[in-house]
């Protein structure tokens, strides 16, 4: 056929002979043209590629296997044959980096840790900016850690003593109607459990599209590196990022574990006052939208954290828990220290949201609204004053 090549020559060659050499330079590529030779190294007999550019000198082993050998192809258009002729390969660096390395130098150049503060520190938004400044601060600040460590003790002492019974209120009036209004939206009807509960009960719809950019940016952030305090969160988040290439359900869950990362500063909150407290390191609007909603409505001062908020953002986020998981299940134990909430009180509050622990484990299993039992009338819920 016409258009079949033909090869021409095959060049041989013996490894002590000078071949073409293919250069990769590590940094990127060298602009403009340089002077190229190959030198031997006095003390290892190594070969190296030496190209001088200007006040630039690049250095590289060139790579010759005892296994193989590489080769390329040339082409003639006019007679359509080609030439295979062998060629050596080198790994270009700067001199520079071997000067640094006679001296028992580092090269300057930053950590992953320090490179990333540092985007975040001159490239992001002002709660990332502050975030920054807050972890550099607590390198230096005992005052921080010793705060830091205050609140441990705390967390501990609460999780092991005695909580506030905040939910076993006995009363026979109103207790639907207070249920309604601290319960996410679900369907009774449901014969599925991805049914159960819609998404935009949960988080305005509205709110889901405009966090798009804000879940593309935590997607590509390495969970560590992220202002998220709760471990359990970045665990769940860390799962999504090992994917090669994410669904458009691992967004939505992305979305929902920043939403569920502000519900749990609102849970941990100790002020009566959410205007001015910080609930999200991400974003703000999460924060707005936190403070409308789970704000005690029958509270006159605008954005007044009362028992109903704190009960509010619990079934919330034990349901988002829920959601987020690959079975509709979630350990107990996991949502108890998350939320430095003992474990009784979170089955009461999964119990209203449809969950309920399998036989003899910690494990809390979505139900089909259909198939909970009615709860008792010793563990009643009621607005509190």
């Amino acid at each position: 056929m016409a258009d079949e090549i033909q090869i021409d020559t095959v060049c041989d060659h013996q490894r002590d002979e000078h071949l073409p050499t293919m250069m990769k330079f590590q940094n990127g590529t060298l602009l403009g043209t340089g002077d190229f030779c190959v030198v031997e190294g006095t003390t290892d007999r190594k070969k190296r590629a030496m190209v001088e550019a200007g006040q630039q000198v690049y250095t590289g082993d060139l790579q010759d296997s005892q296994e193989y050998d590489t080769y390329i192809c040339l082409r003639n258009k006019t007679t359509n044959k080609v030439q295979i002729v062998p060629v050596q390969q080198a790994l270009m660096s700067n001199h520079i980096y071997k000067q640094l390395e006679r001296k028992g130098q580092r090269a300057p150049m930053l950590s992953k840790e320090h490179a990333s503060k540092k985007l975040l520190k001159e490239f992001g938004g002002r709660k990332a900016s502050r975030f920054v400044d807050n972890r550099e601060q607590m390198k230096v600040n005992v005052e921080v850690v010793r705060q830091d460590l205050d609140e441990t003790v705390k967390l501990s002492t609460t999780l092991n003593g005695d909580e506030e019974d905040d939910s076993l209120a006995d009363v026979s009036v109103s207790n639907e109607e207070y249920l309604a209004s601290i319960v996410p939206k679900f369907d009774k009807e449901a014969t599925e459990l991805d049914g159960v509960y819609d998404v935009k009960h949960l988080m305005p719809s509205g709110l889901l599209e405009r966090l798009d950019e804000e879940a593309k940016v935590v997607f590509s952030t390495p969970a560590q590196d992220l202002p998220i305090k709760s471990e359990y969160l970045k665990t769940c988040l860390a799962r999504i990022q090992e994917k090669a290439v994410p669904s458009k359900q691992d967004f939505l869950h992305i979305k929902l574990i920043i939403y569920m990362d502000a519900l749990q500063s609102l849970i941990a909150l100790r002020s009566r006052q959410m205007q001015r407290a910080e609930l999200s390191g991400i974003t703000e609007k999460i924060e707005n939208d936190i403070r409308h909603r789970f704000a005690d409505p029958n509270v006159a001062k605008r954005g007044t954290r009362t028992n109903f908020s704190s009960e509010k953002a619990l079934t919330h986020f034990i349901v988002m828990a829920l959601l987020i998981s690959e079975k509709y299940e979630v350990d107990i134990n996991v949502l108890s220290r998350a939320l430095a909430t003992s474990k009784d009180r979170i089955k009461q509050y999964a119990h209203i949201v449809n969950a309920l622990p399998k036989s003899r484990s910690d494990i809390l299993s979505l139900r089909l609204p259909s198939k909970v039992p009615a709860l008792k009338l010793a563990r009643r819920f009621q607005r509190k004053k």
